[in-house]
């Protein structure tokens, strides 16, 4: 009972912060005589419900890199939504406690925070994304069948993405692969392992990857040469005039 209280509470709170530039300014101008926000009150209440509302859908994608144009597009959806909900539980709910109004609107908000967060986890759940290395099923080059390997995701297409297998096999001698470090995806195995980055990328259907989860993010240095490649020749030769350390990216750690 104890913990149902808490995660109310907890709601209404997010809630309300989501929804502070709607219902605060109907409070001020229910009181007698009315108020209204000054213009640097309104900066201070349209700030606050940003930055909780940028949080929220921030929480909700996994570990990657930011992507603005997508958390931007979130986050006014959320403070969209949580208006709308506002409003409309203000117009339902007939009551002069103010007190109790705020709340109800500052819990019917909260909920609409934990429903858009966790369609936005939903969504993103089992989604690869360039720069992140994922287990899945790679097919082979020669033949029409596939194997488990581990994978750099360079490229999102309908239906498939492109993908840099992993081999644990030794490539040095090999002109296509590079050595990539372990750090910040293989924690366990100690093997060394070589990604080819001199081929073409192979095409795995998003059906074909086998967890929910990336196994972690590609190694910096690795994931900029494999960014410088795929840029072209002038890239390759501005890498490669910016020093050796550039074109062997795991001795660059």
């Amino acid at each position: 009972m104890a913990g149902c209280l808490v995660i109310l509470l907890a709601l209404t709170l997010v809630g309300q912060l989501l929804a502070v530039p709607v219902w605060v300014p109907g409070r001020m101008a229910a009181q007698t005589p009315p108020e209204h926000p000054g213009a640097g009150e309104w900066v201070v209440l349209t700030a606050v419900s940003v930055l909780t509302a940028l949080a929220v859908v921030r929480s909700a994608g996994r570990r990657r890199p930011v992507r603005w144009p997508s958390l931007i597009v979130r986050t006014v959806v959320l403070l969209g939504l949580c208006a709308a909900v506002v409003l409309w539980t203000r117009d339902r709910v007939e009551t002069e406690n103010w007190s109790l109004e705020a709340g109800l609107e500052g819990l019917a908000a909260g909920l609409t925070a934990v429903l858009v967060r966790s369609g936005v986890r939903r969504w993103e759940r089992g989604r690869p994304m360039p720069g992140e290395i994922w287990l899945a099923m790679v097919p082979f080059r020669d033949k029409d069948e596939a194997a488990q390997h581990y994978c750099v995701v360079v490229g999102r297409r309908l239906g498939h993405a492109e993908v840099l297998q992993i081999t644990s096999q030794n490539k040095d001698s090999r002109r296509h692969f590079v050595q990539i470090p372990n750090d910040g995806w293989d924690f366990v195995s100690g093997k060394a392992h070589w990604l080819e980055v001199g081929l073409p990328p192979r095409k795995v259907p998003y059906a074909d990857f086998l967890k929910d989860r990336p196994q972690g993010p590609c190694p910096k240095a690795t994931w900029r040469h494999i960014r410088n490649r795929r840029r072209g020749p002038k890239a390759r030769e501005a890498g490669a005039a910016g020093g050796g350390e550039r074109q062997n990216p795991s001795h660059a750690q």
